[in-house]
């Protein structure tokens, strides 16, 4: 044999092994398949979950602070705040946030009497799906809102 005949042999003994170690790994597709889902499906999938749970609160947060400003601003009284809180309350709880409104929103007055304004802070703490170990209050979100309060009757 020649020195050209024994290359080529070489060269298609070489293009084979590839098929001949195909051949010997049928039947691991499905399994590597499988497993390849699994390790990129579920972490995008909670990740996903994860993101419109913390979007939800969000909405929810702004919305409550939205809420609470709008009665304050057509609202005086000694029951305005308590109304306030009322429509906070509301606003977290259609978006699932369950969180104690006296504890998660504050009026803050600009000047003294809450004359020139005041700042409507809702804050609550939200946790992630399926770690509930590291505690209700992973993610924290904030909104703040000035309002200028309604004046009273007569004053």
């Amino acid at each position: 044999m020649t020195a050209h005949g024994r290359r080529e042999r070489g060269l298609l003994s070489l293009a084979r092994l590839p098929l001949a170690r195909l051949r010997q790994a049928e039947g691991n597709a499905t399994v590597e398949f499988i497993g390849w889902s699994v390790a990129i499906v579920v972490p995008v999938v909670y990740l996903l979950i994860a993101l419109a749970q913390v979007q939800a609160a969000s909405f929810a947060v702004v919305s409550a602070a939205d809420a609470a400003t709008r009665v304050l601003a057509v609202e005086a009284g000694d029951d305005a705040l308590t109304h306030a809180h009322l429509a906070a309350g509301l606003a977290l709880s259609d978006q699932g946030v369950r969180a104690p409104v006296q504890q998660a929103m504050s009026v803050t007055c600009v000047s003294e009497g809450c004359t020139s304004g005041a700042v409507v802070r809702v804050e609550v703490g939200v946790g992630l799906p399926l770690l509930s170990g590291l505690g209700d209050d992973v993610v924290h979100l904030r909104a703040e809102r000035f309002v200028r309060p309604a004046e009273r009757e007569g004053t």
